[in-house]
């Protein structure tokens, strides 16, 4: 039988005029959108266009159909050797061997193409941004971090960071609807999450879903301001991580309400995953931590208002995070249907016009100013204005980062798919910070919620009918991470090879490996005694990453201790 749908566009095909041209238009383009009944059907997962080697989500969530070596307007690709000009002012270069290189303006490379179809694309200063091969999408961030993207047969998908780390993803369909649910594998754990898909700007997005629905007095109590302040102890704070980043990160000294709390929770887990992430990105990595001198370790803020920076992030970033969970324990406590998801998208939380803010859940390469630079987990960013309708990236400005991420003040562009991830890791640690308070009600000194303000808690329907998470999806994470690594070095290997059969020609399109360290020799241990002086301790270990100084008494922080000197002599390790 003829499709109904069809049957109107022929009879549209046989009205006279333009008129019927026009509606045969209108009528394809209606059997090409999904009816309200259907969930938009997530596009091919290999090939990705990015202006970054996003490490949180847009290789991962939101494959392209565009090409990702990015020479719109240019020739088709031949074998025959020669240089096509393209109108974004690149040059693509097809060698004797049927390789493909797009060089920018400047003459750097940005893209390497095999014949057998294998593809990397580099930044602005040449290094490896992004490589796909064999299936896998493998994308580099800041201080060397790793991400590699596969599907599986069973649409699965696996997003590993290596060391255990990353997250396993599973479609499936709850009373008509598509969500997708994740696995987050950490320390040989594992925590699960549900999103819902949508598009917005024609990106296909996923927003978070809760597990659990609280009533609305209890996000209420949450946003309205407490009886007075209260201190509060937090138990990371003689963590390696804190100690790593105490310059640019401390808690508020009281608490006015919950938001301010939750706040504080939010940024310290992002820092925690941020401390991790760059230890586990190479085996290395720890060495050159504790090897940075002082002066690299220090952080800034961006007033907005007044154009300065301050050495911490500071108290007024620290308000607009907390301004931006007060919107969403709002828009909870009104949500007429907790269900719907609109209180995660994009397109809900944009569409009030108004500024807002945003901290970074995962490493991010992206665009500033034609150049690339980085940011990592913790950096707080704010969008002034929403995207323009067509636009696939936001424009957003850093008002906190640290000393190697991109500037204090910059104007950078995000991908869609990298915000959406982290509205998805505000509201998610948001719902864990509110477990938290309920769970253990006036821990630590805070007050407890009212009684009748968490009973009726309701675990989502939706989460109940998951998938089981993978029990080896560990093992499974860390194979697709160590084939990642192979998968990249084998297309760099394939670009940065000569073109012809002289092994001294140059590497083909200009490309440079990226250096390698030769293994060092394991160091002596480090003795750290009391009684020792501080020039004593340096000696040893090095300048420690902050010092803080009391009357009588001085506290080196190293990222894996903290050393207590009293008249200048050694008395506490920790």
């Amino acid at each position: 039988m003829i499709n109904p749908k069809l049957r109107m566009v022929l009879s549209a095909l046989t009205r006279p005029g333009g008129v019927a041209l026009l509606s045969a238009i209108v009528l394809l383009a209606v059997l090409a959108r999904p009816s309200a009944a259907q969930t938009p059907a997530p596009k091919p997962a290999a090939k990705t266009t990015t202006s970054h080697p996003s490490s949180g989500s847009t290789a991962a969530n939101h494959p392209t159909n565009a090409h990702p070596t990015g020479n719109a307007g240019a020739e088709p690709a031949h074998n025959s050797a020669g240089t096509t000009r393209n109108p974004n002012g690149t040059m693509t270069v097809h060698t004797a061997k049927g390789a493909e290189i797009t060089k920018r303006p400047d003459g750097r490379v940005e893209s390497f193409k095999s014949p057998a179809g294998h593809e990397a694309i580099f930044d602005s200063r040449g290094r490896v941004r992004e490589v796909y091969a064999h299936g896998m999408t493998v994308s580099r961030g800041p201080g060397g971090m790793r991400r590699t993207v596969f599907d599986r047969s069973d649409h699965a998908r696996l997003v590993a960071y290596g060391h255990g780390r990353g997250y396993i993803q599973h479609p499936y369909t709850y009373g008509g609807h598509t969500y997708y649910s994740r696995a987050y594998y950490y320390h040989g754990g594992y925590y699960r999450a549900y999103y819902h898909p949508y598009y917005y700007h024609g990106v296909y997005l996923h927003g978070y879903m809760p597990a659990y629905y609280y009533p609305p007095a209890y996000y209420g109590w949450a946003y309205n301001p407490w009886p007075a302040p209260v201190p509060y102890a937090w138990e990371w704070a003689g963590n390696p991580w804190y100690g790593y980043y105490v310059a640019y990160f401390a808690p508020y000294p009281v608490y006015p309400g919950a938001a301010y709390w939750i706040t504080d929770y939010l940024i310290a887990a992002s820092l925690a995953e941020a401390y991790v992430s760059a230890n586990a990105s190479a085996q290395e990595e720890s060495a050159r931590l504790r090897s940075l001198a002082p002066a690299r370790l220090i952080y800034a803020s961006y007033d907005p208002d007044a154009g300065t920076t301050s050495p911490t992030m500071t108290k007024e970033v620290k308000d607009a995070v907390s301004e931006e969970i007060k919107r969403e324990l709002a828009a909870s406590q009104n949500a007429q249907d907790p269900a719907s998801g609109n209180t995660a998208s994009l397109a809900t939380l944009l569409a009030d016009g108004q500024p807002h803010v945003f901290v970074v859940n995962t490493g991010l390469s992206v665009a500033s100013a034609g150049q690339d630079c980085g940011l990592t987990e913790g950096d707080v960013l704010a969008l002034s204005k929403p995207p323009a309708q067509d636009a696939t990236t936001a424009d957003l400005r850093v008002l906190a980062s640290k000393q190697n991420d991109c500037a204090k003040g910059e104007a950078v562009s995000v991908e869609l798919t990298d915000l959406q991830e982290m509205q998805n890791h505000l509201l998610s640690n948001i719902d864990r910070a509110m477990a938290e308070m309920k769970d253990h009600p006036g821990q630590g000194g805070l007050p407890a919620p009212p009684a009748e303000a968490i009973q009726g808690t309701k675990e989502a329907p939706y989460a109940a009918a998951a998938p089981a998470a993978d029990l080896n999806g560990a093992a499974e994470l860390d194979q697709t991470a160590k084939q990642g690594t192979e998968t990249e070095q084998q297309v760099v290997a394939e670009a940065t090879a000569p073109d012809d059969s002289n092994a001294s020609a140059p590497p083909i399109g200009g490309v440079a490996p990226e250096p390698t360290s030769p293994p060092s020799d394991p160091a002596a241990p480090i003795v750290i005694a009391l009684g020792q002086t501080e020039a004593q301790v340096i000696a040893g270990k090095g300048q420690p990453t902050n010092k803080v100084a009391f009357p009588n008494k001085t506290v080196f922080i190293y990222p894996d201790m903290k050393i207590t000197f009293v008249d200048g002599k050694v008395s506490d390790v920790q």
